[in-house]
């Protein structure tokens, strides 16, 4: 069966840990009891804290203390720990019993007598006891720790998909809120083509094509080519340009721009899309708008300044996503890293966007 990889280490950190602490119970012990007896105590005792450790960690810390069943967790771990030390002092009688009595005829030789002989008898005992009180304890509070570090890096792995996954859901929706709108204006320019038959229409067509497979294939990826951006931009303005014969100036100066580094797609169309909109472009005699793109080393600058009618004009009612979610948009894919100046005078409507790639 295949182990994942963090798996793998976990067990093996799991088996070291286990490894040194069983050395250290050996060290311990033998410096008391012979060898043999050493031995066996040091395994006895190290697979009870094992089953204990593993118990806290897989079953009681899940299903008491993270479900704030305080109270009883408390309680069930009082009571094994109480069993533990009734079979550790039965390990002790099964295991040393002449070892026992060795001592406690030992001690009453040095201290003159039975008296001194229970007295340091009981004195042996005692720091027995305190000894796997504290070796107990050291297992539990070992094993609560790497619980509750584990419950935490969980907890941090979760936050971090599910807001992954918001980011994923909200791009992908702003994206579709994008995408048709490109499309239906496209089509509404083929149709004027085919409605005064012109000689454009195949080369439109071509171009509406490219736009098309740019949005369904390229614009799936979450970056794609600066060139391949500004090769969408250029076929969007030529078809704008397609809805009027006479239409005021448009300025396009793209040759700064370093067209292999990558960039999230469709992310300056909005503010073009928005200037053609509202720059009433189509009088030729004081409409206009000036695009500009270049790129300093991985800093990206895009600016885009129109005009603003002095009369009134119509709007759009099907507009595109709006400023304000292209706003939303880029602090997702660029959070900390663009900067934004949108600002609106008497006849000047101007965008500035800095990225930094």
């Amino acid at each position: 069966m295949y182990t994942r990889p963090s798996h793998i280490k976990t067990i093996l950190s799991h088996l070291v840990f286990w490894i040194g602490y069983f050395a250290f119970l050996l060290f311990y012990l033998s410096g008391r009891t012979p060898s043999e007896i050493a031995l066996l105590r040091s395994i006895l005792f190290l697979m009870l804290q094992m089953i204990f450790a593993y118990t806290n960690v897989y079953f009681l810390m899940p299903r008491f203390f993270l479900e704030k069943r305080y109270v009883e967790y408390i309680f069930i771990v009082l009571v094994i720990f109480v069993g533990l030390f009734f079979i550790y002092d039965l390990i002790d009688k099964e295991t040393m019993p002449q070892y026992r009595e060795s001592m406690a005829r030992k001690f009453a030789g040095n201290r003159g007598g039975p008296q001194g002989g229970y007295m340091s008898k009981f004195m042996f005992i005692h720091f027995r006891v305190i000894m796997n009180i504290i070796l107990t304890t050291a297992i539990y509070l070992l094993s609560t720790a790497y619980t509750m570090i584990s419950e935490a890096n969980r907890r941090e792995k979760e936050a971090a998909l599910l807001k992954s996954e918001k980011l994923n859901s909200e791009l992908k929706f702003l994206k579709s809120q994008i995408n048709p709108h490109f499309l239906f204006n496209a089509l509404n320019n083929i149709y004027a083509l085919t409605v005064i038959k012109s000689d454009d229409a195949p080369s439109v067509i071509l171009k509406l094509s490219d736009m098309l497979r740019y949005i369904i294939y390229d614009c799936n990826e979450d970056h794609v080519a600066l060139k391949k951006e500004i090769t969408y931009i250029n076929n969007f303005i030529d078809l704008q340009k397609l809805k009027e014969e006479k239409q005021g100036s448009v300025e396009v100066d793209f040759e700064k721009a370093d067209g292999g580094l990558l960039i999230a797609p469709l992310i300056f169309i909005p503010f073009i899309e928005n200037s053609f909109k509202h720059s009433k472009i189509e009088d030729h005699e004081s409409g206009w708008i000036r695009l500009k793109l270049e790129t300093k080393d991985k800093l990206l600058i895009f600016e885009v300044l129109n005009s603003i009618p002095t009369s009134p004009h119509s709007k759009d009612a099907h507009g595109g996503i709006g400023l304000e979610n292209v706003r939303k948009r880029l602090g997702l894919l660029y959070p900390g890293r663009h900067e934004l100046q949108i600002s609106e005078e008497e006849e000047l409507f101007s965008v500035k966007l800095e990225i930094q790639l």
